[in-house]
């Protein structure tokens, strides 16, 4: 039996400090990367699998000794136990549109369907860009857009409360506002690319 062909691109999110200096993934974005890592392991048991982590510096890119995003997902793949040499790296983009335009081109090159994980809040925006957006019209056919969130519970149910608490918290929802208010933009045709860098 033939396998398949999989590629699964992982969303950069935002970063945070550890008191040693180095950098990990944010609060909400960790997730992306356990999805990630499960989905990867799971597909590459019997699949040809291709796994991206992808993000420049974004927001952070006047902010000395901050690493791209990818990079510090990168980082976080291998302690949870995979080797360097599984997982591709795109380090310039600095936002989600960049990140859909460095895609749309990567899908010229490669006939394989894209596996897109990233928060559940973020999915919304990612669909109506694609629905909106003229530069985007018809990459949605070769997207499969994946929660996060529903990834890591279906693998590891234990973390399942703990996910739950933080979709129901204060930060979340404001997230979740700044995210509507995105879209309603797109919608609007007043998106502003530049005023959304993640």
């Amino acid at each position: 039996m033939l396998s398949k062909k999989y590629t699964i691109i992982i969303l950069g999110g935002l970063l945070r400090k550890n008191p040693n200096g180095s950098f990990k993934t944010g609060r909400f974005n960790y997730v992306r990367v356990l999805a990630g890592y499960y989905l990867y392991k799971k597909l590459s048991e019997k699949n040809k699998v291709v796994l991206i982590v992808s993000g420049g510096k974004g927001i952070y890119k006047d902010i000395p000794g901050v690493p791209p995003v990818a990079k510090v997902m990168k980082s976080e793949l291998v302690k949870l136990g995979l080797s360097q040499k599984e997982i591709l790296e795109e380090n310039k983009t600095p936002s989600t549109y960049a990140e859909l335009v460095w895609i749309k081109n990567f899908l010229t090159k490669n006939s394989n369907k894209v596996i897109l994980v990233s928060n559940s809040y973020h999915l919304p925006r990612i669909k109506t860009m694609m629905n909106y957006l003229s530069e985007f019209k018809g990459l949605g056919k070769n997207i499969l857009l994946t929660s996060a969130e529903k990834v890591v519970i279906k693998f590891n149910n234990k973390l399942e409360n703990k996910i739950n608490r933080e979709l129901k918290s204060l930060k979340m929802k404001s997230i979740i506002a700044n995210e509507q208010r995105g879209i309603r933009a797109l919608k609007s045709g007043n998106y502003k690319i530049r005023t959304w860098l993640i």
